[in-house]
């Protein structure tokens, strides 16, 4: 029940993240356009690019999902090799920030456990059973703190997503 718990909002977020960047592109595109539409109508350009850049200052899409890292992230959790920060958001389960990487999901893991095991984090029960070639789930604990990550592969796009939640 507790993975549950766990698994249906990481997997949620994971869909809002891709849906947010791809409404953020059609924002993009349209104020394009609309600089585009000024300069050809008044020929100032000042006006335009003050509005615009008003509009992408707030770098949250719609759901509240943010772009880059956080500024709590823990300096003993490191970052998935090869990945690219997609965004994070602050959950009833602690922060959690999303990840992606053309690494497969096995290879990920065993750098990122590597690396939390060096920093003294220690393995939760069942752990290395949660998890397969494709992904899962594990679970790390120090003192009273947890540090949680959730790893797929996606065949179609050859990528895995790495979703690390800590508390």
């Amino acid at each position: 029940m507790k993975i549950l718990k766990f698994i249906l909002p990481v997997l949620f977020l994971s869909f809002l993240t891709g849906c947010g960047k791809k409404e953020e592109t059609k924002t993009t595109d349209t104020q394009q356009q609309q600089q585009q539409n000024v300069q050809s109508t008044d020929g100032s350009q000042q006006n335009q690019n003050q509005n615009q850049n008003t509009t992408s200052g707030d770098k949250k899409n719609e759901l509240g999902i943010q772009q880059g890292l956080p500024k709590d992230y823990p300096s003993d959790v490191p970052q998935p090799k090869n990945s690219k920060v997609l965004g994070f958001l602050n959950t009833s389960e602690g922060m959690t920030v999303t990840f992606e990487s053309a690494d497969m999901a096995k290879d990920l893991v065993k750098d990122f456990g590597d690396q939390l095991l060096k920093n003294g984090f220690k393995l939760g029960e069942g752990g290395k059973d949660l998890m397969k070639d494709e992904g899962g789930m594990m679970v790390w604990n120090k003192d009273k703190r947890e540090v949680s990550i959730m790893v797929a592969w996606d065949k179609t796009k050859k990528s895995s997503s790495f979703v690390v939640t800590y508390k």
